[in-house]
C-alpha cells in the first residue's frame, strides 16, 4: 500500500518541526513531501504536485488558509486544519464537517484526525464541504447559515434554519426539518449541540435540543415544550429554570 504524501504549511517553524516529528515517529503511513512556513511558496508547489493529505495552518501572513485552499479549488487532497483558539475559524470548521487540531498539537488527536481523514478519502461529497467552509470564510460574517453533516447514506447539507429539534439516538442524532423530514446524522449527540451552541438552540432534556424560533408553546406544569411540528419535546426538570429564564431573555 502506497504511503499517504502529505504537506505540512505553517508559519510558525517550530509547529512543523513538531508536527513533523509526531509523523515522523508515529504515522509510517505518512511521508512528508515538502515542508512550508509562507503559503505563497506552497501555493506553485501544490498546483503542481500531486499531494493526498495537507497539514495547514489557519492564520497565516500574506494569506490565510482558506485563502490559500480558494485559490487552488478545485483540489483533490484532503486537508486537516491547525489552528490556535480561533472560535470564528473553528465554528465554521465544524459547519463544514471538517478535521482540524488545536495547538498545540496533541498525539492522540494528530492520530484521530489522520484516521478520520482516511476514512473520508472517497467520499464524493468532499469537494462540496470545502466549498462550503471557504464560502463561510469569505463572507466575512460571524453567523453560518449551513451545516455539513454525515449519515449512513453519505453527507447532507442543511439550512440551520430548517431544524426544528435534535434528538439523541445513541451514538447518532437525529434532526427533524420543518419539510417533515428526519435526519439520522452518524454525529453523537454532544457534538451537534456544540456546534449549535451559538445558534438559536437550546438544550431542553438531556436528549433534545430545540429551534426557540421553532417553539409554539412552553407548557412549564407539565414539563414540555410544544413544537410547531406538534410534537412535544420534553423540559428536564433539572434544566426548567434555565431553559425558561434563556427563552424570556
Amino acid at each position: 500500500m502506497s504511503k499517504i504524501q502529505a504537506v505540512l504549511i505553517d508559519d510558525e517553524k517550530h509547529c512543523n518541526e513538531t508536527l513533523q516529528y509526531f509523523i515522523e515517529k508515529h504515522l509510517p503511513e505518512i511521508e512528508i513531501k515538502a515542508i512550508f512556513i509562507d503559503p505563497s511558496e506552497a501555493l506553485p508547489f501544490l498546483k503542481n504536485n500531486t499531494v493526498d493529505l495537507v497539514f495547514l495552518d489557519v492564520q497565516m501572513p500574506g494569506f490565510n488558509g482558506f485563502e490559500l485552499l480558494s485559490k487552488l479549488k478545485p483540489f483533490d487532497f484532503e486537508v486537516i486544519f491547525i489552528t490556535a483558539f480561533d472560535s470564528y475559524a473553528i465554528r465554521a470548521i465544524k459547519f463544514s464537517a471538517l478535521d482540524y487540531l488545536q495547538k498545540p498539537v496533541d498525539l492522540e488527536e494528530l492520530k484521530n484526525a489522520v484516521e478520520s481523514v482516511i476514512d473520508k478519502r472517497a467520499l464524493k461529497e468532499k469537494q462540496v464541504l470545502f466549498n462550503n467552509l471557504i464560502d463561510a470564510m469569505a463572507n466575512g460574517t460571524q453567523e453560518f447559515n449551513r451545516i455539513s453533516l454525515p449519515s449512513r447514506a453519505g453527507y447532507v447539507f442543511l439550512n440551520i434554519a430548517d431544524i426544528i429539534w435534535c434528538k439523541a439516538e445513541g451514538n447518532y442524532t437525529i434532526l427533524k426539518l420543518n419539510d417533515g423530514s428526519q435526519i439520522l446524522a452518524t454525529v453523537p449527540f454532544k457534538q451537534i449541540e456544540d456546534t449549535l451552541s451559538q445558534k438559536p438552540f437550546i438544550r431542553t432534556h438531556n436528549s433534545y435540543l430545540i429551534n426557540k424560533e421553532e417553539m409554539r408553546h412552553l407548557v412549564k406544569a407539565k414539563g414540555y415544550i410544544l413544537m410547531s411540528d406538534d410534537v412535544q419535546i420534553p423540559l428536564s426538570r433539572y434544566r426548567k429554570e434555565t431553559v425558561i429564564e434563556e427563552l424570556l431573555s
